[in-house]
């Protein structure tokens, strides 16, 4: 009796979450339904509109044995039989229940109808759903040992098969009979007819099951493409967690519309139902955490403010392994705790809400207010699952929702990413502007080469480095012969020219990337040569200076020029004691005496050395 006390407790605990979340449900609700004798005629129901007549109420049952049709029909008439509430879960009433908590076995169900005395019409009887499995008589009153079996689902002998949900038969009779349903329970914590059957017109029927079929494939397409889609944006844009949830959430809602639409009996067999069981209960932890961590992201943006969802996701995941792998029974009959999980998600997020509102967050009230579609849609399902007349809407109220979410929150992100990118403009305009003033503070305005600054922040580097270098350093500095001349008689604009001519030469010279060329003053340049000896600079200058040599340099003023140039070089070994200084003044006297000695010529230091040794004496005359 404790038991009993206690199942009962747990199913109106059912009821009552329902309420709140029945769209994310699939267990069945006690329907509290004025009692009806077992007998409905339905001989002048209007079958050629689109009701349906709908077969709940007291029906006889008998639990524990199959009886045959015929005995069924006998046990029946002569008030042999007990009555059972449809739809109803039969472990609530049945009288072993402290011997068998879950009421495995079999039982039966009969119902006295009187159909059409027409064949105007042709009918069919639906069985929405049945825990586990199976099967379907009809019984002519005036004939009742000629029974015949219209249908079933699952298997009734050897090892147990669920039934398959929305299932409907012909019902190809007149008159007088009687509907005998034997139902086998072996899997689930639920037994018995868990949602009316109900008798339509055959071909209203067929024509709401394709209705039905393609709104079905069209919210699965919508979310498909809603997921897909914030998939897309979060991968654009990973600094907003809402894409990311949202999708989670999409493909959650996907899972489910795929799973309520026999998409995994059609696909896989009817061997994966009981799986399909466990997977549908456990899309309802997922939708439950990523319904609250989504309204936490679109409220608060940041994945740091996700310790909450984060907590929450952990213990869907623990309930997760709990679904697949505790016993089928156990599972079903705990599913109060899966929908005690979904009201505290829901009670989250109105807090989160709550709490956004007083802070004044953005967006607060339209994200809470947003919530309200799906509960408004939850509430009339509630009503639609009792009365039995009306649309389903939750689901296409879950579909507006992520649609409508998905524009809110693919706004946001297109608007943050051009954002980033007009930041990223300003950045590199900005990093222009800064390169442009170190240009300008570092090279010569005319030439490009760098400046005197330039050179001697570059000498110092370069000399920091030559005694970790094989061959030291080498400073090649060189000037235009007789360019005061070409000044005085052409003028400084062809000055320029000339100027602008060999600096472009001396820039595609076949430098190293590490070689600096400076403008040293006037026109005089230096070759800053690193790791570079003696030998290899004078190459260097002999290159350079025959090019000059062999240049012809076309001025604006439509004079075509040639020059010659003059080199002086020195270098200073690895560990050397000598300073940067020093080596230039030694360039200077080299390039002052190739200068003095018939200039275009290039003059190493230690040469200069030996032609003042052995040549006499002269007058040095200045270059000009």
């Amino acid at each position: 009796m404790h038991f009993r006390l206690a199942h009962v407790f747990s199913h109106a605990v059912k009821v009552v979450i329902a309420c709140v979340f029945l769209s994310l449900l699939s267990s069945p609700a006690v329907h509290a339904e004025q009692s009806t004798p077992p007998v409905q005629n339905l001989s002048e129901f209007p079958f050629d509109t689109h009701k349906k007549a709908i077969l709940r109420g007291d029906w006889w049952f008998q639990f524990g044995t199959r009886l045959s049709p015929s005995e069924a029909v006998k046990a029946a008439t002569s008030d042999q039989l007990g009555t059972q509430q449809v739809p109803l879960d039969w472990g609530l009433v049945v009288e072993n229940i402290e011997q068998n908590p879950y009421a495995h076995g079999y039982a039966t169900y009969v119902i006295q109808l009187t159909l059409p005395y027409s064949k105007d019409v042709s009918l069919v009887v639906a069985f929405p759903r049945v825990a586990d499995a199976y099967d379907v008589f009809w019984v002519p009153a005036n004939s009742p040992d000629k029974a015949e079996k219209i249908g079933g689902s699952g298997e009734m002998t050897g090892p147990i098969q669920s039934s398959t949900t929305k299932l409907a038969y012909p019902l190809d009779f007149q008159g007088d009979g009687y509907l005998v349903v034997h139902v086998r329970k072996e899997i689930q914590s639920y037994g018995g007819i868990l949602r009316a059957p109900f008798i339509a017109n055959a071909e209203t029927y067929q024509t709401d099951i394709q209705m039905e079929h393609i709104l079905d494939g069209l919210v699965m397409g919508i979310t498909l493409f809603a997921a897909m889609l914030n998939s897309f944006l979060f991968l654009a844009h990973r600094k907003d967690p809402a894409t990311l949830i949202l999708a989670i959430a999409a493909f959650a809602f996907l899972l489910r519309s795929t799973i309520l639409a026999g998409m995994f009996e059609i696909q896989f067999g009817p061997e994966v139902r009981s799986f399909r069981v466990r997977l549908e209960y456990a899309g309802i932890l997922l939708i439950g955490w990523a319904s609250f961590a989504l309204h936490q992201t679109l409220l608060w943006r940041r994945f740091s403010d996700l310790s909450g969802p984060l907590v929450a996701g952990v213990i869907a995941m623990l309930g997760c392994a709990i679904l697949f792998t505790a016993p089928l029974p156990v599972v079903t009959n705990n599913l109060v705790y899966v929908q005690l999980y979904c009201v505290v998600t829901f009670v989250l997020i109105l807090a989160t809400s709550f709490r956004a509102i007083v802070k004044r967050q953005e967006d607060a009230w339209f994200y809470t207010l947003g919530w309200l579609v799906p509960l408004l849609a939850a509430l009339n399902d509630i009503v639609v699952s009792q009365t039995y007349s009306g649309v389903y809407l939750v689901n296409y109220a879950f579909v507006l929702f992520i649609c409508a979410y998905s524009v809110k929150v693919g706004r946001r992100v297109t608007g943050a990413i051009g954002r980033a990118e007009l930041l990223d403009r300003d950045r590199a305009t900005l990093q222009q502007l800064h390169q442009d003033a170190v240009d300008t503070a570092s090279r010569d305005h005319l030439t490009g080469l760098l400046n005197r600054q330039a050179y001697d922040n570059e000498v110092s580097l370069a000399w920091r480095e030559k005694d970790f270098s094989d061959q030291g350093i080498s400073l090649v500095l060189f000037d235009i012969d007789h360019f005061k001349a070409v000044n005085d008689t052409y003028g400084h604009p062809a000055g320029d020219d000339v100027l602008r001519a060999v600096s472009e030469l001396v820039q595609g010279a076949r430098l190293r990337r590490s070689d600096r060329v400076c403008r040293f003053g006037g026109e005089e340049f230096v070759l800053i040569l690193p790791d570079t000896t003696c030998e290899n600079a004078m190459v260097v200058a002999e290159r350079i200076r025959h090019r000059i040599a062999a240049m012809t340099t076309t001025c604006s003023n439509n004079v075509s020029l040639r020059v010659t140039a003059s080199f002086g070089l020195t270098c200073a070994a690895p560990n050397s004691d000598l300073d940067p200084t020093v080596v230039l003044q030694r360039a200077e006297e080299a390039l002052l005496h190739a200068k003095n000695t018939g200039r275009n010529r290039s003059v190493s230091y230690d040469k200069m050395l030996e032609e003042r040794d052995t040549v006499p004496p002269q007058d040095l005359k200045a270059a000009s």
